[in-house]
């Protein structure tokens, strides 16, 4: 693998990307997808840089392509000492800085605009969960950055109804997957993993994919799979896959399925390079979370292996899904009767399933992909230049 830059290597610009303080890369975590999807694409034209925090398993610096270095430094507890760290890494590096992107750390980004005024800083937000509302030091800090990337109009909307932003110095750019390898697979692959997976393979199945926490609306989906009419009910499977950090919540789930008699199999944290094989086996994916969503990449992995999704009508999840073309949109999403009818739909009809499913496989053709993503943000990053 090659570990340096050589003087023939052409590249137009010095991009600089700074991970989170706790996401190591690569890694499973849909802002870690992100960045590192990203950051490849990136890399067909510009050197691209990305700072990540050190885990014990890593080696400090890795190479992914001749364009594309990751650089691992020590991850302090503190979020201040690790942009200290961050800082001190920038002003070592051989080749100048042209732009800096900081994922989802407003705070850090300002640190670090702070110590680079002469160079764009971007902060690209995955989320609201580092901007509460009505904080000085949230507002300050947003307020330095040179322009801030939001992977969703919903995430736009709400950062403006936040915080006094020019709406000009913020915009919107959808995040991708690759579909090539998300895409729909034949029966007899399907076999394989049915077998690979422990998975039942004459069911309905129907798919969780995320964190186990119970703003995701778990519990919902599993209520909603107990009001489906017992001769439904009883085809039916819910496959549930995602890492979680309480066992206690993970069990008080499988009890729950029990008492309803659900059918469940729990598979744990899937890593991102192997899920790819669980999305088409599934008949249709649930996403029934309970907060604001800002994108949900979920839903575009499992659009792109040809799989309806049923997902609440909240934040960037309305912008994908487009009720009764490639899934459904549930208004009243805090009922769990409310999916139940649009699980019993999908469950009676094979022709819709088939039909939306193409339809969620065109939607992510036409609308999303990496390389479309990193041309976006491309073109913004030439202008700010």
């Amino acid at each position: 693998m090659k570990t340096r830059i050589d003087k023939e290597d052409e590249y137009r610009v010095h991009i600089l990307i700074v991970s989170p303080e706790q996401f190591p890369l690569p890694g499973s975590g849909s802002v870690e997808i992100c960045i590192l999807a990203i950051a490849e694409q990136l890399s067909q034209h510009h050197l691209v840089t990305v700072i990540s925090p050190l885990f014990s398993h890593q080696t400090e610096e890795t190479w992914r392509n001749p364009k594309l270095r990751i650089k691992r430094i020590n991850g302090a507890k503190h979020p201040s000492e690790y942009s200290k760290a961050v800082i001190k890494t920038i002003t070592q590096l051989e080749q100048p800085v042209d732009i800096i992107q900081v994922d989802n750390r407003p705070r850090s980004m300002s640190r670090i605009k702070e110590v680079f005024p002469s160079i764009p800083v971007v902060l690209f937000l995955h989320s609201l969960t580092f901007i509460p509302p009505q904080n000085r030091l949230i507002t300050s800090s947003l307020q330095k950055a040179d322009l801030i990337v939001t992977n969703s109009k919903s995430l736009k909307r709400a950062v403006l109804r936040r915080f006094p932003i020019q709406a000009k110095k913020i915009t919107h750019i959808a995040l991708g997957v690759d579909h090539f390898r998300f895409k729909p697979l034949h029966e007899t692959e399907k076999q394989v993993y049915y077998e690979l997976y422990g998975l039942p393979a004459d069911r309905f199945h129907i798919l969780y994919v995320g964190r186990l926490i119970p703003q995701k609306g778990i519990s919902t989906l599993i209520r909603a799979i107990h009001h489906l009419k017992p001769s439904i009910k009883s085809k039916t499977h819910l496959i549930i896959a995602g890492r979680t950090k309480s066992k206690a919540y993970r069990n008080t789930l499988q009890e729950l399925a029990q008492k309803l008699h659900v059918s469940v199999t729990f598979l744990g944290e899937i890593p991102h390079e192997q899920i790819h094989t669980l999305y088409p086996l599934a008949s249709c994916m649930v996403c029934p979370s309970q907060k604001h969503e800002a994108f949900g990449l979920v839903n575009i992995e499992a659009l792109s292996c040809g799989i309806p999704v049923i997902a609440s009508s909240n934040g960037g999840m309305k912008e994908i899904i487009t009720h009764g073309y490639n899934g459904f949109l549930v208004t009243n999403y805090k009922q769990a009767k409310n999916f139940t009818p649009h699980l019993s739909h999908l469950a009676q009809s094979a022709e819709l399933l088939s039909l939306m499913g193409d339809n969620g496989r065109t939607t992510v053709l036409e609308r999303y992909a990496w390389q479309v993503t990193a041309q976006k943000l491309e073109s913004v990053y030439m202008n700010l230049l």
